[in-house]
């Protein structure tokens, strides 16, 4: 029995993100490119592939959607980062996952009740995530 991977689901319809050991996004660049991103789900990793004609600029921001019911994704709290649940299976408890989407800034906040880790080279302070 190894340990069973935690569970990445769209905030609005539930619908599971993670397949094949990777995070699936619709995305679209500001310069209104469209394309698949499939991002490493294990935290503070930050490789992602994508289709060879799809790029993305370094610092360019990306609106993530969710590829099954199409919510943008982008947080409430703060638009420069996207939000998805995350589901830990080992305690069964359901934490807010953010990550920037600036492409290239590695940076992603966990966040559950009252407690926010952070992690990644890119990451500030958490009271710069929701309070600026």
């Amino acid at each position: 029995m190894g340990m069973k991977e935690n569970d990445y689901l769209c905030p609005k319809c539930k619908g599971h993100l993670n397949v094949g050991g990777s995070l699936v996004f619709a995305t679209e660049t500001h310069r209104k490119h469209k394309g698949l991103i499939m991002l490493n789900p294990k935290i503070g990793e930050y490789d992602y592939k994508h289709h060879p004609n799809f790029s993305l600029e370094k610092g360019e921001s990306v609106d993530f959607h969710c590829p099954i019911c199409h919510a943008n994704l982008t947080a409430a709290k703060n638009k420069d980062y996207a939000m998805i649940l995350m589901v830990v299976n080992e305690d069964n408890c359901d934490y807010e996952l953010y990550f920037s989407k600036k492409a290239g800034n590695k940076s992603t906040y966990v966040v559950a009740k009252e407690e926010i880790e952070a992690f990644g080279e890119d990451a500030m302070d958490y009271e710069d995530l929701f309070y600026e």
